[in-house]
């Protein structure tokens, strides 16, 4: 009889442990892979020098959250990280468009490079003072 109990109690434990378990993460947000706000927190005169590639897409720009990356100066956007319907406007053979924004002096950012590469790694970018 004390076996039977302890069972049954065991077995309730983990069954209510996993409703608890089940009900936290019904409760948090989902997170959106392809987010606008990822694209939204740029500086305005960033997002400004993105919004053709929302026409060229088919549809308002969404972004994974790799999409971009900062450093002190510059804004490296990779854009195999964006929601995009016409796929092949934005990837070559080569890669995917990567752009760099820089900002001098704490003035605004303007677009530094642009290119179809494999991969962007900012801290490969050499800027004259």
């Amino acid at each position: 009889m004390a076996r039977h109990l302890q069972i049954t109690m065991t077995t309730a434990l983990v069954v209510l442990a996993g409703s608890f378990s089940a009900g936290a993460r019904s409760s948090m947000p989902a997170d959106d892979r392809w987010n606008p706000q990822h694209i939204d927190v740029l500086p305005s005169e960033v997002r400004n020098a993105i919004v053709p590639y929302a026409r060229i897409c088919g549809g308002p720009l969404a972004a994974g959250h790799s999409f971009v990356r900062y450093t002190v100066k510059l804004i490296g956007l990779h854009f195999e990280n964006v929601r995009c319907g016409n796929r092949a406007s934005i990837c070559k053979a080569s890669g995917c468009l990567h752009q760099v924004y820089i900002s001098r002096g704490g003035g605004p950012y303007r677009l530094f490079t642009s290119a179809y590469v494999p991969e962007l790694d900012l801290t490969q970018i050499k800027i004259g003072q």
